[in-house]
């Protein structure tokens, strides 16, 4: 009986190593074209568990709103980093229904937040400027192997942003977009 419950506790504890293990974090610097014209360039970082990523960190230097780097960070997939009328903005979708249900399953799929007195603030998608709904980051959850660097022009690229079988909503944020019933 109690070699029975110790390979048990051996076999549960090899398994949670093992899922333990699947996790990975990617970090690349990426390229981003603000509204103004700047294009600035951020770090992002992301823990997948699998091939789904869990978690995104954001690191931006942009001194007109803080000396320090700010760091946005969600279990979301940041679609938009940009500025409009002096305020800064992330917007992201959740990438699993799992991630949906943490934010409060919404409609449309999309979670913006206001970089506002030192935090980040989530505002409701009717506060999201409509001049900032194209998307300028990463669609896809990482970037192509091996990149450290995305510059805009391989985010353009068919092989990223630019590849025509990424659904529009993706590429430009739309107040009517539903996700279809399963």
């Amino acid at each position: 009986m109690i070699k029975k419950l110790v390979q048990l506790i051996m076999i549960v504890g090899c398994m949670m190593n093992l899922s333990a293990c699947s996790q990975t974090i990617f970090t690349w610097h990426e390229e981003v074209k603000l509204n103004d014209g700047r294009i600035i360039v951020v770090e992002q970082k992301k823990r997948s568990d699998g091939r789904i990523a869990r978690e995104a960190w954001l690191t931006i230097n942009l001194p007109e709103f803080s000396a320090k780097p700010l760091v946005w960070h969600e279990n979301l997939d940041p679609l938009i980093l940009n500025v409009s009328e002096g305020r800064l903005y992330v917007v992201g979708t959740p990438p699993t229904v799992r991630e949906a249900r943490l934010y409060g399953n919404p409609s449309p799929p999309y979670i913006g937040f206001l970089w506002e007195s030192e935090s980040w603030k989530r505002i409701p998608f009717e506060q999201i400027p409509k001049a900032i709904y194209a998307t300028n980051m990463l669609i896809e959850s990482f970037p192509p192997k091996d990149t450290t660097l995305l510059t805009l022009v391989k985010k353009e690229s068919v092989e990223v942003n630019g590849d025509p079988t990424i659904p529009k909503y993706f590429k430009r944020i739309d107040p009517k977009f539903i996700y279809p019933s399963k």
